[in-house]
């Protein structure tokens, strides 16, 4: 009896981490985590051209705006720490001057993130929390408390991290994130477009501006 209520209890809560809200398509390109100076695993990270995000019936095309390697220099070594692809509407031209004039006016986006270091869930968070002070995003809003609140994972290297925001019909926008074991979920008003100008915003170093670059398409 005990088997059978642990299968039931299995089969309904794995689905929460089985299947992603976004699929990938198309030929792949690759990433490889090497460069001039940086320390070198020799990962090769693969990224597709198109993804698609499925809610319910609703499925909404789009397309990698561009793709790179996000370092950040630690003491005195370059370190390569994710590979990283952005995909908006299929239909949104990028403003390369102002990306996230682009990420606001898309109904669906997602960031995937491939990781190459192994990081806690805190400093993941504290670096993007950083990065959104630097563009002016009011970390003490509810709907951005909440969301950090939740963050409770770690990343090891090989393991992918994805950011898949949309639209809802009553005006804002809804956030999940996707990481091993852990789904977070929440809203608020431009709550996905705040989160993405830790990326495509002001760069709070030259690693992020570099990737910056790269996402954009430059």
């Amino acid at each position: 009896m005990l088997q059978k209520m642990s299968l039931a209890l299995l089969l309904v809560v794995s689905p929460i981490y089985a299947a992603s809200l976004v699929e990938y398509s198309g030929t792949p390109t690759e990433l490889k985590d090497t460069g001039k100076s940086m320390t070198d695993t020799g990962r090769v990270v693969k990224v597709f051209p198109s993804a698609s995000i499925t809610k319910g019936k609703e499925k909404m095309d789009l397309k990698m705006t561009g793709s790179g390697i996000r370092w950040k220099t630690v003491a005195i070594m370059d370190v390569n720490v994710y590979a990283a692809a952005n995909y908006l509407d299929a239909a949104v031209v990028m403003n390369k001057q102002n990306p996230i004039e682009s990420v606001g006016n898309s109904k669906g986006k997602v960031m995937h993130m491939t990781f190459f270091r192994s990081l806690t869930s805190k400093e993941i968070g504290d670096a993007l929390k950083a990065a959104l002070e630097k563009n002016g995003v009011d970390l003490n809003a509810p709907h951005l408390k909440n969301f950090f609140g939740q963050f409770e994972f770690a990343m090891s290297p090989g393991e992918t991290m994805t950011l898949i925001g949309t639209k809802l019909p009553n005006g804002e926008e809804e956030l999940v994130l996707e990481a091993p074991g852990k789904v977070i979920k929440g809203q608020g008003k431009n709550l996905a477009t705040d989160v993405w100008k830790g990326y495509l915003g002001i760069p709070v170093d030259k690693g992020l501006e570099d990737l910056k670059n790269k996402l954009v398409g430059n």
